[in-house]
């Protein structure tokens, strides 16, 4: 810092007043123009005065005794322009103490200035730096105040969402933007709901811990990271992670799929043993405590080995894919399955249904078959494809386990193909009480 050689640096308190007058240019340019300096003025009129009236009086009145009053008169005209000098003189050494004073500052306001020029542009150098540090990262960034007025962002950001920010919005708020963006239609999500959905994130403003994940305009995706400074400062980071995003979405699709292969059966699209065993688990504890009945048919096609051997194993193929559809149009109530069961076998799952209801839907699968008239060259039985079917329907308990209806609708339906095929048979006692090792029946040949 400069300073006059042996003068003491200003005092830190007075010197910034100090130099802020002098850099208005008040405390040396500005002419003593106030009250006091009119007093010196005022005084040597009085005291011209007095010496040109005492003058006047001598000539006038000429005699030695008379001019005792002219000459006080001439006296105090002196003695006031004696007082004038002084003051004066006292006037001339305050303006240059002052002029000395300001000649002693005027080094530390010149360094005062270069600092503070310095500092701005420290400060310009320090925005830009961090501007175009910002630009390079691969994430949108902007920065808030603690008004939640747009301070800075960077320029990954419009790229990332199309004209979220212009030059202009520096010093909006968050608020006014947001509603600028809604107006636009810019987030799908809040379309119809904007109110609501602008009071949610501005409850959310700045104290979530986690990414919020947003949809924006064009079917991309934006995780946005929030965080506040403890100056009070929100940094908002943005990434764009619609690759993620869609993925995700492609591996959830493929999970559904793959979770559908895995209870579904392929040739037919019925349900396959597996999702069959796991909702005849479910329907029974369920009937089980609202003691609600609950039936279940077991379907076998008639001849089906003599139906391959006459048509071929596509033509079988197609055989069982009509004949699922056909009993899949015999189930119209919530919780009711079909399901393949293996080979050429179904079973229908019916909740809530007691014998009366389940015997009908039994009927009812025949008919539909019927309708559908598959031809058979190969059946003893008759023209078309037929159906031979084993109905069995129970009040669960405790004394009865699921497989027992299994058991009791595969006992009845071998006793419809040992009697002519082509009908139902409804489980007898005998149906419900026969061991697992103990055979069936005697059907008539397969063919």
């Amino acid at each position: 810092m400069l300073a006059t050689a042996g003068a003491k640096p200003p005092n830190s308190r007075n010197f910034p007043r100090v130099a802020n007058r002098l850099d208005n240019q008040t405390f040396m340019s500005t002419p003593r123009t106030t009250s006091s300096s009119l007093w010196p003025a005022l005084l040597a009129v009085l005291a011209f005065g007095c010496a040109a009236g005492a003058w006047w009086w001598s000539v006038r009145l000429g005699g030695a005794n008379l001019l005792q009053w002219p000459a006080l008169l001439g006296l105090a005209g002196s003695l006031l322009a004696l007082g004038a000098s002084v003051w004066l003189q006292r006037d001339l050494q305050r303006s240059d103490d002052a002029l000395q004073r300001a000649n002693h500052y005027i080094p530390y306001v010149k360094e005062q200035k270069k600092q503070v020029s310095q500092a701005k542009i420290e400060s310009l150098k320090a925005r830009l730096l961090l501007r175009s540090t910002l630009d390079t990262l691969e994430v949108g960034v902007d920065i808030w105040n603690d008004q939640d007025q747009l301070v800075l962002y960077n320029n990954k950001i419009n790229p990332m969402q199309a004209t979220l920010y212009k030059s202009s919005d520096i010093g909006q708020s968050f608020e006014t933007l947001m509603r600028k963006s809604l107006k636009q239609q810019l987030i799908p999500a809040a379309v119809g709901r904007e109110e609501e959905w602008l009071a949610q994130r501005l409850a959310l403003r700045g104290k979530s811990k986690e990414p919020l994940l947003q949809e924006i305009s064009g079917n991309r995706w934006i995780n946005t990271y929030e965080s506040r400074t403890s100056e009070g400062f929100l940094v908002s980071a943005r990434l764009d992670v619609t690759e993620l995003v869609s993925h995700v979405k492609a591996l959830e699709v493929r999970n559904h799929q793959l979770t559908y292969q895995t209870v579904t059966d392929a040739l037919t699209g019925l349900a396959n043993r597996r999702r069959f065993d796991q909702a005849l688990i479910n329907e029974w504890q369920r009937s089980s405590r609202s003691l609600a009945p609950l039936s279940l048919l077991m379907v076998d096609i008639d001849h089906f080995k003599a139906y391959n051997d006459h048509y071929g194993h596509l033509a079988g193929d197609e055989c069982l894919r009509q004949v699922a559809r056909a009993l899949g149009q015999c189930v119209r109530r919530a919780g009711e399955l079909v399901a393949r069961f293996g080979g050429e076998e179904f079973v229908m799952l019916l909740p809530g249904a007691d014998l009366n209801q389940a015997s009908e839907t039994a009927q009812k699968c025949m008919e539909q078959l019927s309708f559908v008239s598959l031809p058979h060259a190969a059946s003893p039985t008759c023209w078309h494809v037929t159906l031979s079917i084993g109905v069995a329907s129970v009040l669960p308990d405790a004394t009865l386990e699921p497989a027992d209806m299994v058991n009791a609708a595969d006992a009845a339906m071998y006793r419809a193909k040992s009697t002519g095929r082509a009908h139902f048979e409804v489980a007898t006692q005998s149906d419900w009480e026969i061991d697992k090792d103990t055979p069936r029946s005697n059907p008539m040949p397969l063919y």
